[in-house]
């Protein structure tokens, strides 16, 4: 955490969480400095009698910010937001608010409550300019900013880029000269149908004749000329405007993409995109038993593919099909004799139980941004489901079984029907340590 404080008015010393010595009356400005680390575990971990004790009273903004930083200091977040919060209630001044604010979002992402700490940045920057690049750097926000919480504010954020202006910035870089053309060759479109609304008005005053009417002729010709330019012209801006607004959808479902969140235990949820740069998901949907088949086929792959980034994200879009449940129906009568649980208990075949287990997705449990799991388990599947309809729907594919393969920077590279062709992906992706990714696949995008 930033302390967000110099040698001020609120007797911080340059050192961040430190109260003791006063410093020099001078402007408030946004400190670089990073914040010292909460001490060890055994800290955080106070003695019941100790953590019932009430928080000293605050008189003053600044008192309450620096009995905040120290109690951030000793490991216990919980007190140092609750005296941040007071601050903000004691009349602070800009600087004192700013600083009250930001610490109590770092007090807030330590304690893991994501919306209230992202609120509470958003109202640092936008109402006591605090400069959002001091929360994009910060260490002790790195957990907030894995975020989908976050990566939806930041367009709220003053300094933030809104989505629409992200993806026509993308757009814009995938075809870095159409922009150019569409307004040069509009320009000249609009100067065509300028000299086609003269011309037409002469064409009729030739065709009417009479004296000092125009060459019928020449008209005719002019006419003739600026139609067909005005044609080729509207339909090459046509042509890159069309060009534009697919790629911009494109983008959009990316971006959307990018916002689904895998579950990787307990209550660690990340949105997609934190895997950009490390991974290259590949979506597996269908049905469970599809599923298994799928997974199942990259087994001899899984070594090879792990090197290239792979990560599968199975998505079950119904339930377990018909075939499949009469076939461990009739694999647990065949084992299980006269068992009276009618194929519905534990002590039948296995032939049931193995197919499940390989075709459920499993949680990667302790996964941060920066690991490679072979398979991540997809988090709240509905949206995952919407997301694959859209998918589906733009590539015209129509078959139940799909699946999209994603690149380093969340581009989407492939998609397609069926069980993806683990062999192929294998042949086609180079791996994470090869130059040709660095220069290939976007990474530091």
């Amino acid at each position: 955490m930033w302390a967000l404080l110099q040698m001020t008015s609120l007797g911080l010393r340059p050192q961040p969480f430190t109260s003791s010595q006063r410093g020099p009356a001078s402007p408030i400005g946004i400190s670089r400095l990073q914040c010292a680390r909460p001490k060890r575990l055994a800290l955080a971990r106070a003695s019941a009698a100790k953590e019932a004790e009430p928080l000293p009273s605050a008189s003053t903004a600044k008192e309450a910010v620096e009995r905040g930083l120290a109690a951030f200091e000793a490991g216990d977040p919980a007190a140092a937001l609750q005296l941040f919060l007071r601050a903000q209630q004691l009349q602070p001044d800009g600087d004192e608010a700013r600083a009250a604010a930001y610490n109590a979002a770092c007090a807030h992402t330590r304690l893991r409550q994501w919306q209230p700490a992202v609120d509470t940045i958003k109202r640092a920057v936008n109402e006591y300019d605090l400069k959002l690049t001091v929360a994009l750097n910060d260490p002790d926000l790195e957990a907030l900013r894995e975020r989908r919480e976050w990566l939806e504010a930041l367009s709220d954020m003053r300094g933030g880029i809104n989505e629409q202006q992200y993806v026509r910035l993308r757009s814009e870089a995938k075809a870095p000269f159409r922009l150019t053309r569409i307004i040069f060759l509009g320009g000249l479109a609009v100067g065509a149908a300028l000299g086609l609304f003269i011309i037409t008005s002469r064409l009729v005053a030739a065709l009417q004749g009479g004296e000092g009417a125009p060459d019928l002729q020449e008209t005719a010709q002019n006419f003739g000329i600026n139609a067909a330019a005005l044609g080729v012209l509207g339909f090459f801006v046509y042509r890159d405007l069309s060009s534009q607004n697919k790629d911009q959808q494109v983008i959009l479902r990316e971006e959307a993409l990018g916002r689904l969140q895998v579950s990787l235990g307990g209550e660690r949820v990340l949105p997609l995109a934190a895997f950009r740069g490390t991974t290259r998901p590949v979506i597996i949907a269908g049905t469970r038993t599809q599923l298994s088949r799928a997974l199942a086929g990259a087994e001899p792959f899984q070594e090879a593919l792990r090197e290239r980034g792979v990560s599968v994200v199975p998505v079950q879009l119904a339930g377990e099909d018909a075939g499949e449940k009469l076939r461990q129906l009739k694999a647990e009568f065949a084992g299980g004799g006269g068992s009276s649980s009618k194929g519905f208990g534990s002590s039948g075949g296995g032939g049931g139980d193995k197919a499940a287990a390989a075709a459920a997705p499993a949680a990667a449990a302790g996964l941060t941004s920066k690991d490679r799991k072979w398979q991540l388990k997809a988090f709240d599947e509905s949206e995952w489901q919407q997301w694959l309809a859209e998918q589906k729907q733009a590539a015209g594919i129509t078959a139940e079984t799909v699946y999209v393969q994603v690149q380093l920077d969340g581009t989407v590279r492939a998609s397609g029907a069926g069980i993806p062709p683990w062999a192929q992906f294998v042949d086609d992706l180079p791996e994470l340590s090869s130059v040709r990714t660095k220069f290939t696949d976007g990474i530091g995008r």
